[in-house]
């Protein structure tokens, strides 16, 4: 019986952070990879996209953030990478902008828990376990990573939908 009610507790969780995350996605996600695209101007770089590997690295099953910025970084010093990477603007480049970016999203991953806590009704079975701060620092790491792997693919789509629309122009 308790495994079951576990089992029922993790579902009810994944929804509630479902939730939380997909009411904050655009203003999260989709205004920070329309900036970073506009101002590094990513769609005259590069044709081809260089964020499906990314991409790749982010969402497999072992990944983590650290990994996710280790592969940004070691694209800048890789003689074959794409131009995008190296792209500059203001003494920033596009790589160490999407790396930050990706870091930031952490003040993000702590809102939607907060957030996320206050909407737990009291004497939900949920509450006992948002109140242990080992918990939610495992959930706050699970949602960031989430955060960034939404981020590449959303910054993976927008570098396409770029390149496609200055084709038009």
């Amino acid at each position: 019986m308790d495994q079951i009610l576990d089992i029922f507790l993790r579902e009810q969780l994944a929804l509630r952070l479902e939730r939380e995350i997909s009411n904050q996605m655009d203003d999260v996600i989709g205004n920070k990879v329309k900036l970073i695209s506009q101002k590094f101007s990513i769609a005259s770089k590069d044709k081809k996209s260089p964020f499906r590997n990314v991409l790749a690295v982010a969402t497999d099953s072992i990944s983590s953030l650290e990994v996710i910025k280790n592969y940004i970084r070691y694209q800048v010093g890789r003689k074959e990478s794409s131009p995008i990477w190296k792209t500059s603007k203001d003494s920033e480049i596009f790589a160490k902008a999407v790396v930050n970016d990706l870091q930031n999203l952490s003040q993000d991953a702590q809102e939607i828990v907060q957030r996320m806590r206050r909407k737990i009704p009291k004497g939900n079975s949920l509450e006992p376990y948002l109140e242990d701060n080992q918990n939610r620092e495992q959930i706050k790491k699970d949602i960031h990573l989430k955060l960034a792997q939404l981020y590449l693919g959303y910054l993976a789509r927008e570098h396409t939908a770029s390149v496609g629309e200055s084709k038009l122009n």
